[in-house]
């Protein structure tokens, strides 16, 4: 639910004098909803928020994790399951720390921020471009290689992940979604150059010895998302789904649709991989922190879906609404790092899905 779309709706309600009817109307069809997503929140559950979500599930599922291209001796390295728990120490002075989390395969994190290249013997293979990293990216690039930045692979349109694209070498390959190619053509800015090769669905990137899987599977946080995985290390790269460890940022990590963010936990999930380089956080991430947040979305889900029962109306109905399942959502998850931070902002997007959508 997009934010102003948020504001603007509620004063219109209240002024038409509806909510008495959005009561009687919409919390049976949230009952629908709780009826059929109790299931849900079993952690291993294919199913992601009723049937007819489900169903397009299954009816766009696609073999996304089965490589043919070529056979490989590289692989992770058993070390890098220690940042799944602690992130690694970041020097000051430098700023970040890039560690080799798999042969040819390097992971950056300023603490914050998060990206990944790949040495391949003919150039470097580089995945997104924070603004705040700007300098610091080839810098990092330089203390492991003397490979320059060849390619480059936009995770999505935003531009706190890619406002430092414009840094790399003239005669680099911008790779994208046909989606985010669009968008910062009508954009026309000089800090994110438009994608010079983009696809639709899937689209393999083998250079030199390395090979990258790049997938659509649905606008599960803004324009053209995509996952990229490296099979051979079993790593993937999926930026702002969600925060290892953590609680979502507010309003659901801006998700711009809640049936694409919420399916694509389980889409990732049937995937084959060990580590998830995630985008935020000081950690990488696991399939069982993707679980945990596969649950703890359902769970605000269900806990608006209550709210939405329980609430009597009132002049701040949607913000009554929104409180009552924060404050269910903080009873539950009093320990989650951030939790504090946006339960409000996370719980009025859920409302409003569960009300409307």
């Amino acid at each position: 639910m997009n934010y102003w779309f948020t504001i603007v709706l509620i004063p219109i309600v209240l002024s038409l004098g509806i909510t008495p009817a959005l009561q009687t109307e919409m919390i049976p069809n949230a009952e629908a909803v709780k009826s059929k997503g109790n299931s849900l929140t079993e952690i291993n559950s294919k199913k992601v928020c009723g049937d007819k979500l489900c169903s397009e599930i299954i009816d766009n599922k696609k073999e996304i994790n089965k490589s043919t291209i070529m056979t490989s001796q590289k692989g992770l390295f058993p070390s890098t399951m220690d940042y799944t728990v602690t992130g690694p120490e970041i020097n000051p002075e430098k700023g970040y720390a890039v560690i080799e989390i798999g042969d040819g395969l390097y992971w950056v994190t300023d603490g914050m921020y998060q990206i990944m290249f790949l040495t391949t013997g003919e150039g470097v293979i580089l995945v997104d471009a924070p603004m705040g990293m700007g300098t610091k990216i080839q810098q990092a690039v330089s203390e492991v290689t003397s490979e320059k930045i060849t390619h480059f692979i936009y995770t999505h349109i935003h531009k706190d992940h890619v406002g430092s694209a414009s840094l790399l070498p003239q005669d680099t390959v911008y790779i994208s979604h046909i989606d985010t190619a669009k968008h910062l053509a009508m954009k026309n800015d000089p800090q994110r150059p438009v994608p010079t090769v983009t696809f639709e669905d899937q689209y393999t990137l083998i250079v030199g010895d390395q090979v990258l899987e790049l997938y659509y599977i649905g606008a599960f946080h803004s324009k053209g998302d995509i996952v990229i995985s490296s099979p051979v290390h079993k790593v993937i790269m999926a930026v702002d789904l969600f925060h290892p460890n953590a609680a979502p940022f507010q309003f659901m990590g801006i998700a711009r649709d809640m049936g694409e963010h919420l399916a694509a936990h389980d889409k990732l999930l049937a995937m084959d991989w060990e580590i998830i380089i995630s985008g935020h956080e000081p950690i990488l991430g696991t399939p069982e922190h993707l679980k945990f947040n596969k649950e703890f979305t359902l769970s605000v889900l269900d806990n608006a879906i209550t709210a939405m029962q329980t609430t009597q109306p009132s002049a701040n109905y949607f913000g009554d609404l929104a409180n009552r399942c924060a404050e269910l959502t903080l009873e539950q998850y009093p320990d989650l790092k951030d939790i504090e931070l946006y339960p409000v902002e996370n719980c009025v997007t859920m409302v409003f899905y569960a009300m409307i959508d």
